[in-house]
């Protein structure tokens, strides 16, 4: 058991569960609180999660249910040596929810701890369970290219782009978080896909609910910069206007209630008109100019008539233009010199400036400040005490705004848990709205997931693939996987024909339909996966001493290990990276173990045809490969996934399709043919895999054929042998 968190460079005393639950306190999700967190296998998630808890579900992964019997079914094989290392201490997390806990506590202390005068913008804990999404190891991310490209690391190309058409921050935020964490949960993926077939069927509702988002700031954001106190007048600008608008986007949901269709739980909006939020707007509305600056040392925050000392400041800090005018007045009739002028300048500040035509007139009340030329200069107490208060308007001015801006930022931090709800609703919204409009443009639909082992993919489309290229000119192929009956699909065929774009396609359609996504094909049924397992490319990494071929059998091993008969396994070429029979040698073994040990649903394409042999004795090993044209010497790709196995792989056309010099073409196909012919190329260890078939039987054949091993005594055997070694001299 782990007794120290390391944190930093310190290591840090876990709490006891006692402690860290009175620590936590209000942060504890309600449906996962220290008293309801129980062994793994408890009871189902929908019979403790409330209705509004389930709706709020589909906006993330929820990281706290007992895993789902489909998850892992305990009659199911998991290899032959259980789950892998990560899954086992993810089960031992599940089971003892006290010791997250008490971690938990002990993080947020020492993060307490670094910022004694700032609060923690933390408004919920929840337990984490790897049980509760689809596993997507960071292999399967990868060659999926889920949110990048593999090479050049560029979002465009990858299927985030594809599917992302989110209006605000949060919303692209969610969806990211969507694809990284599938669901396997039938129940919530359905509750997402009822809320984006609910915005497909109403096309012009998703446009406008699309525009009416790109308006509306980051609520969560906003909250939680005020939360630690750092906001500025432009975030509560921001922030204003966003709540400001959302009256008319809850209208535009509203309308379709007024035609007594009710909507789809996800689609709830009605944190988005809480009281707390309502009045927020207001107040803001209420305090802040209408165009507040960047910073607040740029002044001018506050909206007039909220604060009589902030009215009066910024009136002295024009320089107090009226009680000069009044004053100057009230001056000239009281000693009636018409001519008196009240002035100011740097070097004395405000004074009457008298000219000598009027020097006897003058009261005795003035003080004379300066001689000039053409007159003197005046002061009196009321001049100087204006002069006092003009000079300080604007340090009380900017102290007085700081104060009421302080002020303001405190109150929408007390409403930041009714922000954060209101924007985790704004994001759900955005990214149902996003994937009705992908579905939309591109033809998608919704897939059948169930709790069944079945995958079944009519006319399926690569995402990315099929954007890529001319409208119609991706050609669709289809799919099925049954671990009882076409558990492992065996594809061979020519290189750059399609086989690593059709496996990816099936395992990105699995990934969008586990998060609640419409898919791109005629038809599709889902049988729900746990994991989704890659072994594509070859790479090797340096910084761990691994070789190309060492990386490939370490995520072959990996998957080996971990697979489940829910899972779905991609491998493209394994066994490549070393010698023929070596190669050929792992790869059958390994889509045996596939076969024989794990059942999970497999993808395997391999350019060793001598694979195809598995069929004959494997009875859930199927062979397809994909469809060649050869005319004239010239081969056209038909992309096209056909039942059988293939005989070439088609690798000089490939060749000299990507610009290899003629002669070096040339000299391959001479090799090539006298390899088919079973001529060697001279001496050397490693054995050829094309065996020359003679025509005419040797003697030594002959001989052998009359033999009857049943009835040969050991005598005989060692005469015939004696024979046969002369024969074949």
């Amino acid at each position: 058991m782990l007794r120290r968190l390391a944190v930093a460079t310190s290591p840090i005393e876990l709490p006891s569960a006692a402690q860290a639950q009175a620590a936590l306190g209000p942060l504890l999700d309600p449906a996962h609180g220290l008293a309801s967190l129980g062994p793994a296998h408890g009871p189902p998630a929908a019979s403790r999660e409330p209705a509004a808890a389930a709706a709020r579900s589909g906006a993330r992964p929820r990281r706290g249910a007992a895993p789902k019997a489909v998850a892992r079914p305990s009659s199911e094989p998991s290899g032959p040596d259980g789950p892998g290392a990560a899954d086992a201490a993810a089960e031992h997390g599940a089971q003892d929810p006290h010791l997250a806990l008490r971690a938990a506590a002990a993080v947020l202390a020492y993060a307490q701890s670094t910022q004694p005068g700032g609060a923690l913008p933390v408004v919920r804990l929840s337990l984490y369970e790897p049980s509760d999404a689809l596993g997507l190891d960071e292999a399967a991310v990868t060659h999926l290219e889920l949110v990048e490209t593999m090479i050049g690391k560029r979002r465009q190309g990858s299927l985030l782009e594809v599917v992302d058409r989110t209006a605000t921050s949060p919303g692209a935020r969610l969806l990211r978080r969507w694809l990284l964490f599938p669901l396997v949960d039938v129940a919530a993926i359905r509750r997402r896909q009822d809320a984006v077939e609910f915005l497909v069927e109403r096309s012009a509702l998703a446009g406008s609910l699309h525009a009416a988002l790109r308006e509306i700031a980051d609520l969560e954001r906003l909250g939680a910069r005020s939360t630690l106190g750092v906001a500025t007048p432009r975030d509560l600008g921001r922030l204003r206007g966003a709540l400001v608008r959302v009256p008319a986007l809850v209208t535009l949901l509203h309308r379709e209630l007024a035609s007594a269709i009710e909507l789809p739980p996800l689609l709830d909006v009605s944190p988005l008109t809480s009281p707390e939020v309502a009045a927020l707007a207001r107040r803001l509305g209420e305090v802040l100019v209408d165009e507040p600056p960047a910073l607040l040392k740029d002044g001018a925050v506050i909206r007039p008539g909220v604060d009589p000392v902030i009215d009066e400041c910024r009136r002295l800090a024009d320089g107090g233009k009226s009680e000069i005018l009044a004053i100057e007045a009230r001056e000239r009739e009281v000693s009636g010199i018409a001519s008196l002028k009240v002035r100011y300048n740097r070097v004395f500040g405000y004074y009457i400036e008298i000219n000598k035509s009027q020097l006897g007139r003058v009261p005795d009340r003035y003080q004379r400040k300066q001689t000039i030329a053409t007159g003197e200069r005046y002061v009196t107490p009321e001049l100087t005490e204006l002069e006092r208060k003009v000079l300080s308007a604007e340090d009380t001015l900017a102290a007085r705004e700081a104060e009421r801006f302080a002020e303001l930022v405190r109150e929408v931090a007390t409403q930041a848990p009714a922000l954060a709800a209101a924007g985790a609703a704004l994001a759900v919204l955005d990214v149902c709205v996003s994937l009705a409009e992908v579905a939309l443009a591109h033809g998608y639909v919704r897939p059948l997931v169930d709790d069944g082992t079945t995958i079944e993919i009519s006319e399926g489309r690569h995402p990315v693939i099929e954007r890529l290229l001319p409208s119609g000119e991706f050609v669709p192929n289809d799919c099925r996987l049954d671990p009882g009956a076409e558990q492992l699909l065996l594809i061979t065929g020519p290189n750059m024909a399609g086989k690593s774009t059709y496996m990816r396609q099936v395992a990105q359609l699995v990934v969008l339909a586990q998060m609640g996504s419409f898919v791109p094909a005629k038809a599709a049924t889902i049988g729900l996966c746990d994991r989704v397992f890659t072994r594509v490319g070859a790479a090797d990494s340096l910084s761990t001493g691994d070789s190309t071929f060492m990386v490939e059998m370490r995520e072959a091993a990996a998957i080996l290990s971990r697979a489940t008969r829910r899972s779905l396994v991609v491998l493209d070429e394994v066994g490549r990276g070393t010698s023929t029979f070596d190669g050929v040698s792992i790869a059958w073994a390994v889509c045996e173990f596939l076969h024989d040990a794990v059942g999970a649903r497999t993808l395997f394409a391999t350019h060793y045809h001598e694979l195809v042999a598995l069929a004959e004795s494997r009875p859930r090993v199927r062979n397809f490969s994909v469809a060649v044209r050869e005319h004239q010497g010239e081969i056209a790709f038909l992309r096209r996934l056909v039942p059988g196995g293939a005989s070439r792989s088609y690798g000089i056309e490939v060749a000299r399709l990507a610009g290899l010099p003629r002669s070096v073409v040339a000299r391959a196909r001479q090799i090539l043919g006298r390899l088919e012919g079973g001529a060697g190329l001279g001496a050397s260890p490693q054995l050829s895999l094309m065996v020359p078939v003679h025509a005419t039987p040797t003697a030594v054949e002959l001989r052998l054929r009359e033999l009857d091993l049943d009835r040969t005594t050991p005598l005989e055997a060692l005469a015939i042998l004696t024979e046969l070694r002369l024969l074949s001299s």
